[in-house]
């Protein structure tokens, strides 16, 4: 029996190797038993509002796009009773979930997934109101993917992050922050806190505990502190390239749940994308809230479905 598949296709993620090869992946989908609805999008908003209205009707929703278009897919199919398992092709300049589920990068390889991998379920945060499939963060670098220009992404890839990163070093204000995760309490001046399920951050491997998992149902949580000189800086960069969060620069739990308070509105970076200003923040770990389809290999930090 053929299974419905509403697919969206953001033709201005990163670059156009979606458009150029979309027969073909169309082609995989037909052949892999699916018939395939194709949503072209045009707006902010607008994967997570059809997929609202019509998802649950379908088999599978499949997006192509960068991490911005999979963050408004998971927003549109957590608003569903039984939503739908989602397939996903990587189409933005860096694509940290691409990265952690080892999805392939051409189109037409993620597409083979959709129809011949494995299913698998991963974990989902929750930020006040909005949900997030693999980060959360404030402060110092987390603005670099969403004010970066996009034609910016394109030329430079990664380097444009870098490039941006750099430039804000000069803009670092440490930010008070009150963090409270069950009979742990932090308070202390930061410049940078992650709350993470994934092992790529901005592109970059960024791996925040020993083990990782999608889906044990806690978050990776890492916050810097305050850098008070260039040496401080120094360190802490190494540190970060070593993936050694050991040192007293950093503060780091794993958690289910935890809340910050600022004493005054801080912006957030939701998978890449503006989450607003807030004088607080609750985010909660969903466990294994999201169906996701990815290569039928057995070393990915996930279960089976």
């Amino acid at each position: 029996m053929r299974q419905t598949m509403l697919f969206f296709v953001n033709p201005n993620a990163g670059h156009t190797e979606i458009r150029a090869h979309l027969l073909e992946v169309l082609e995989i989908f037909t052949q892999g038993g699916f018939d395939v609805t194709v949503h072209p999008t045009a707006r902010a908003g607008e994967i997570t509002d059809v997929i609202a209205a019509q998802g649950g009707r379908y088999d599978m929703v499949a997006a192509a796009g960068g991490d911005g278009t999979l963050n408004e897919a998971v927003s549109g199919l957590m608003q569903l009773e039984n939503p739908p398992c989602l397939g996903y092709i990587p189409g933005g300049t860096v694509n940290d979930v691409a990265s952690t589920l080892h999805l392939p990068r051409n189109c037409l390889g993620a597409a083979a997934v959709i129809t011949g991998g494995r299913e698998i379920r991963i974990d989902l945060g929750r930020f006040n109101q909005r949900w997030f499939a693999y980060v959360a963060g404030f402060g110092a670098f987390t603005d670099v993917a969403y004010s970066t220009d996009q034609s910016g992404k394109r030329l430079l890839g990664r380097l444009a992050y870098l490039l941006r990163g750099v430039q804000a070093l000069g803009e670092i204000h440490p930010i008070r922050v009150r963090a409270v995760s069950g009979g742990q309490t932090v308070e202390d001046d930061v410049i940078l806190g992650l709350v993470a399920s994934t092992t790529s951050v901005g592109g970059f491997k960024a791996q925040l505990c020993p083990e990782v998992s999608l889906n044990d149902g806690l978050f990776e949580v890492l916050l810097v502190k305050d850098l008070k000189s260039l040496l401080d800086v120094n360190a802490v960069a190494a540190a970060i390239l070593r993936r050694d969060f050991s040192s007293p620069f950093f503060y780091q739990m794993k958690t289910d749940r935890i809340t910050f308070e600022f004493d005054h509105a801080v912006p957030w970076t939701l998978d890449g994308e503006f989450g607003g200003n807030v004088c607080q923040a609750e985010i909660q770990n969903h466990r294994q809230a999201l169906r996701i389809m990815a290569p039928a290999v057995e070393n990915l930090p996930v279960g089976e479905a």
